[in-house]
């Protein structure tokens, strides 16, 4: 899929604006399989050199991690999905391989400029980047994990924007994934922060023991939970097929989980 993303990306840049970048990759990945990473714990209870083998030589797979899980998927991923809230302004994010990835950010349309200015400051490339609407500190009622109004995952490719959820998996990375075409998705690493069963109790992948971060945003988590029994609905509703790799989740348990990398 490298290569093919490789020449897609060298089609694409030709067009200047993002709107018209969004257009072009419509159903360009019709009929492979999405595997989504998202910085859980879980996701290092696979070799990680081993899913790259498998990420690598399969064609029928479209790799999307999400935020610092490039560094799992390195040089094997298709799209890299990011938003500003993980730059670190004292250490610019710098990643290689550009030209085998597109970059696709999310920037908080209450904060647009701001939010292109810190991305213009970093090394990261950006290819494509959507307005998120809803501030989640000031209109949280209305973010989508929220509203559970999962039509509006359509809006990427009707409007050009997404709508605030938590996690990036509901405001960018689904909506991209269905645009591109997918109905099948694997989604890596979706434990959550603080209701996870993972031994340690970590919060994300890149932690160590003595590094456990305790998230304020419980409720926003329930949120995510509850709301999770509805998305499986709707993905159910809509014949879309998504399991999950990790076995310390707390989402709906109706999602299939997976065992094994090698039952991807």
């Amino acid at each position: 899929m490298k290569t093919y993303t490789s020449t897609l990306k060298k089609e694409m840049i030709k067009f200047d604006s993002c709107e018209e970048r969004i257009d072009f990759l419509k159903n360009k990945y019709e009929g492979k399989t999405a595997i989504i990473i998202l910085p859980g714990p879980s996701v290092n209870d696979y070799d990680h050199d081993e899913l790259r083998k498998i990420f690598k030589s399969r064609e029928d797979l479209v790799i999307m991690p999400n935020k610092g899980t490039y560094d799992i998927s390195l040089e094997t991923s298709d799209f890299h999905l990011m938003n500003p809230w993980n730059i670190d302004r004292n250490n610019p994010i710098k990643y290689t391989n550009p030209e085998n990835t597109i970059t696709f950010w999310n920037v908080t349309a209450s904060m647009q400029e701001e939010h292109l200015q810190m991305i213009s400051n970093n090394d990261h490339p950006c290819d494509i980047w959507v307005p998120v609407l809803t501030d989640p500190w000031v209109k949280k009622e209305e973010c989508i994990h929220n509203t559970c109004n999962f039509e509006q995952f359509w809006m990427l490719g009707n409007e050009y924007k997404t709508i605030w959820g938590t996690p990036i998996l509901y405001s960018t990375t689904i909506p991209l994934a269905l645009h591109l075409g997918c109905k099948d998705l694997i989604i890596m690493g979706w434990d959550t922060h603080l209701f996870n069963k993972h031994k340690d109790k970590k919060v994300h992948f890149n932690q160590s023991s003595d590094q456990i971060v305790h998230s304020q945003l419980e409720e926003e988590e329930i949120k995510i939970i509850e709301s999770s029994h509805k998305l499986y609905d709707w993905f159910k509703n809509n014949n879309i097929n998504v399991r999950l790799l990790t076995d310390i989740s707390p989402i709906d348990d109706r999602f299939e989980r997976i065992k094994s990398i090698k039952d991807i």
